[in-house]
């Protein structure tokens, strides 16, 4: 059965708040009307700083631009995207995010992937989980995966990746979810991640992605496809 999230009159649900240096930060549910600012955000600073869309000058294509933005939007829309927002005198803005989605075993993103950049960027999505199957490894049918965490330039250093990982596993736990899956792709990120608690289920090089044929030079830097199960 496909996924469906109830959006009821709870929702958008805040997951984690807290205060820090007179601010407040706030990390829930993406709001709908900020579902156009969380893509420009994703195309701003995750297509230009992310390792993989940056090495293949995803930026600069702008048939990949165009197809990667259909995909964010059918991510946000599915409403179990994480938002991170300051608030100020009762002002709310969005300054990170993690669009996630929900996966069920055997199915198929319906995503059309088109554009050089892009079709190469995702290319290593499938590859890196073709070597480990995440339902198998995790015993569920279901799974809640990601397709970028990103924080806006003006607001990294304020440690808002891990919280915004951590706040993945209320969200999962609301909706019955039991695990995460993600495609991990810088050593920042990586870090990040294990220290929240994901376990690497498998890695590639990129001089392995080099031998497998996609576009992208010979080097020792490694995407880590990682879980986490929730009790």
């Amino acid at each position: 059965m496909v996924f469906k999230r109830e959006w009821d009159a709870s929702c958008p649900r805040v997951w984690d708040r807290w205060e820090k240096d007179g601010r407040t930060w706030v990390i829930q549910d993406l709001r709908p009307e900020d579902d156009e600012k969380a893509v420009q955000i994703l195309v701003d600073h995750l297509c230009t700083d992310e390792p993989l869309c940056n090495a293949s000058g995803l930026i600069n294509d702008p048939i990949s631009i165009a197809s990667i933005e259909v995909v964010w939007r059918k991510t946000v829309a599915e409403r179990m995207t994480l938002g991170c927002y300051t608030e100020v005198d009762g002002q709310m803005t969005l300054v990170a995010l993690n669009a996630c989605l929900v996966m069920d075993k055997g199915e198929t993103p319906d995503f059309k992937i088109e554009g050089k950049a892009w079709k190469n960027v995702y290319a290593v999505i499938d590859y890196i989980e073709e070597k480990k199957d995440a339902f198998e490894y995790l015993g569920l049918d279901r799974v809640l995966h990601a397709l970028g965490l990103v924080v806006t330039r003006e607001y990294r250093g304020n440690k808002l990746g891990g919280r915004i990982l951590a706040a993945r596993e209320p969200l999962c736990k609301s909706v019955g979810i039991k695990a995460t899956a993600t495609v991990f792709t810088g050593p920042a990120s990586q870090k990040l991640a294990a220290k929240c608690g994901f376990t690497t289920i498998a890695e590639a090089t990129w001089s392995e992605l080099a031998d497998a044929g996609l576009d992208f030079p010979r080097d020792d830097k490694v995407v880590k496809y990682m879980v986490k199960k929730y009790e």
